[in-house]
């Protein structure tokens, strides 16, 4: 009798606790979830806000552009060549801009400077039309391929690849043009930003461009050439020579197979292979190609 008077109030202590420790979870659980909604309201309101300051930075950044074009006294120049005329080298870059609120006895100059020349050129525009003007500059390119050599082998040479990029800042200075426009009358000379374009691009417009990729194994390698149109140009590249030299002198020839199965029927890729090609010392390689209108061009791939 008196075991049972202390298990009644021992039970119903046990069951408060446990109806509070039910309760307090439940609160918390509830806690919790309130929680984490009001995290996702924040990041939802913080992600709106974003997409609100970048939406007006760029109203605030196109309405900026738009007055920088109304107070500027020049519209942006406009370059066309015409790739037909590159035969023989020759050929015309054509530029056109509007000058705006022009004054009567304005002169209008093209200001440009070519390759390695240290001295700008001036040219008087032609007016085609009110506040609309035009020249046109000649210029010269060396038409040819425009090679890319990869050498798959930890032997390649590291001065080689140091004067190639050396050679090839030469020919991108030598066919850069830089050319601004000026505006005088009366006392007042205004003059425009210079603008820079790399003419180099049409060179290889006739010859497209060359990739020769070289495999070296231990004792044999092998090389693939790929030739990528740059335009329509009617040339089409119709042979390529492996060239092995030896202390400088010629020893061999050997004729790359032009893979006719994965050429596209429009000539826009060709590919050419040569496998199985047994190394030697003192090993200097070349490639020569020959396009349908009779040209050659020879370059150094590996020494």
């Amino acid at each position: 009798m008196d075991k049972d008077k202390y298990i009644k109030p021992f039970r119903i202590f046990v069951t408060v606790a446990l109806v509070m420790s039910v309760s307090m979870n439940f609160t918390l659980l509830s806690r919790l979830d309130q929680v984490e909604y009001q995290m996702n309201v924040l990041t939802s309101n913080q992600h709106n806000l974003t997409n609100e300051v970048n939406g007006q930075t760029n109203h605030i950044q196109n309405v900026m552009n738009d007055i920088m074009k109304e107070q500027s006294w020049i519209s942006a120049i406009n370059m066309d060549v015409n790739t037909k005329e590159l035969e023989g080298g020759q050929a015309e870059a054509t530029f056109e801009w509007q000058v705006k609120e022009l004054q009567s006895d304005s002169e209008v100059v093209f200001n440009y400077l070519y390759g390695d020349s240290e001295e700008y050129t001036a040219l008087k525009a032609e007016e085609l039309q009110q506040g609309l003007f035009q020249v046109k500059v000649p210029f010269e390119v060396d038409l040819e391929p425009q090679w890319e050599v990869g050498l798959s082998t930890s032997n390649s040479n590291s001065q080689q690849e140091s004067e190639e990029k050396w050679v090839e800042e030469q020919k991108q200075q030598k066919n850069t043009l830089k050319y601004f426009v000026s505006v005088s009358y009366d006392d007042t000379l205004k003059s425009g930003e210079i603008h820079t374009e790399q003419l180099g691009y049409f060179e290889s417009s006739n010859y497209g461009f060359l990739q020769t990729d070289i495999d070296m194994f231990n004792e044999n390698f092998s090389v693939t050439l790929t030739k990528h149109k740059v335009n329509d140009s009617p040339v089409v590249l119709e042979g390529a020579y492996l060239l092995k030299y030896e202390d400088g002198t010629l020893i061999g020839e050997e004729e790359l197979e032009l893979d006719n199965q994965h050429n596209p029927p429009d000539d826009r890729v060709r590919f050419f292979h040569l496998n199985q090609v047994e190394q030697y010392e003192e090993m200097r390689l070349g490639i020569k190609v020959v396009y349908s209108n009779g040209k050659t061009f020879e370059k150094i791939v590996y020494e």
